[in-house]
């Protein structure tokens, strides 16, 4: 293993000399301290190797540097960070500033990137992300609140997606359940585009989460296709939070019984049913219309929507 450390002391003298004051030079030259690592038995890429095939909880590895920008916008808890000698001709600035974060810069090969990355086509670049695990008692709700619910989503890309639409939505908070796949597994985090970073993430049972809806008195939605009721006809301007179930069975019955509303997506169409992201979508996106009538009807200020990146 080769450490490299570009030193500054030299050219800080010479700024000094000058008459110049300069807080952090390295900042301004754009020098970081990382480390070179080409084997694959070197302790660190084993422990990084190992960690991707069991990770604990709230742990995560991003590809490229969006999400690795999103999650150090977000504040999360940056450790290794490997990227190959291409990458760093191309975007040291990018490097410099991470490196301000991360606990260990990491220079490899590339072959070691394709090892550390979920992707056929690596970015040159992966990061060892950790996210602040977040219980229901820190969640605190207020009269408009919107909290998403997935119970028992199996596959990745529904949750990712699903996490992303939230987000847009401007939900409050996302409620895991039992069965429901990791969201922080990479295929899953690729399909939030960042947005696993920009909304709190809970894991928790139904007892333990219905019992907290009720406390805030929040209104609890279940997304069920055999409901005779419409997303349509409900009132969904309040605080709301909605469930959304397994593909194949859906909602949970302990759940749906709980609820305060089932209630279906119309289908006017011949297909027999929507995937459970595009459900997800139209009902969030009902309460948001819903509430933003609401706010201009008052003569309040509306909730803001961005555009899509």
């Amino acid at each position: 293993m080769n450490y490299i450390r570009l030193d500054c002391r030299a050219a800080s003298q010479l700024a000094t000399r000058a008459g110049c004051i300069i807080e952090n030079i390295s900042d301004i030259l754009g020098i970081m301290r990382y480390k070179k690592i080409t084997s694959t038995s070197n302790p660190l890429i084993v422990k990084a190797l190992k960690e991707k095939k069991s990770r604990p909880q709230n742990a995560l590895m991003v590809e490229g540097p969006r999400l690795l920008e999103m999650a150090l916008a977000s504040g999360a808890n940056i450790g290794m960070v490997f990227f190959t000698e291409d990458y760093r001709g191309k975007s040291r600035h990018f490097l410099t500033q991470v490196s301000k974060k991360a606990a260990d810069l990491i220079e490899t090969t590339e072959q070691i990137i394709s090892k550390l990355a979920d992707t056929e086509t690596p970015q040159g670049i992966v990061a060892d992300i950790s996210v602040k695990a977040r219980q229901l008692s820190e969640l605190v709700a207020s009269d408009n609140s919107m909290v998403v619910i997935c119970d028992g989503i199996q596959d990745p890309g529904n949750l990712g997606t699903i996490v992303r639409t939230a987000d847009a939505a401007g939900a409050d908070a996302l409620i895991i359940l039992p069965g429901t796949c990791d969201p922080f597994m990479p295929k899953a985090v690729r399909a939030t585009a960042g947005s696993i970073f920009n909304i709190p993430v809970v894991f928790a049972g139904p007892v333990q989460t219905v019992e907290w809806l009720r406390k805030g008195s929040i209104t609890i939605v279940a997304a069920d296709a055999h409901a005779s009721e419409s997303i349509y006809d409900a009132d969904l301007r309040k605080s709301t939070a909605f469930i959304f179930g397994n593909e194949a069975a859906g909602v949970s019955d302990y759940l749906r019984e709980k609820s305060d509303m089932n209630l279906s997506v119309p289908i006017p169409g011949r297909a027999e049913s929507l995937n459970v992201s595009a459900s997800a979508a139209i009902c969030l996106f009902e309460a948001v219309r819903q509430r933003r009538y609401l706010s201009r009807k008052a003569g309040l200020r509306s909730v803001p929507i961005h555009g899509a990146g």
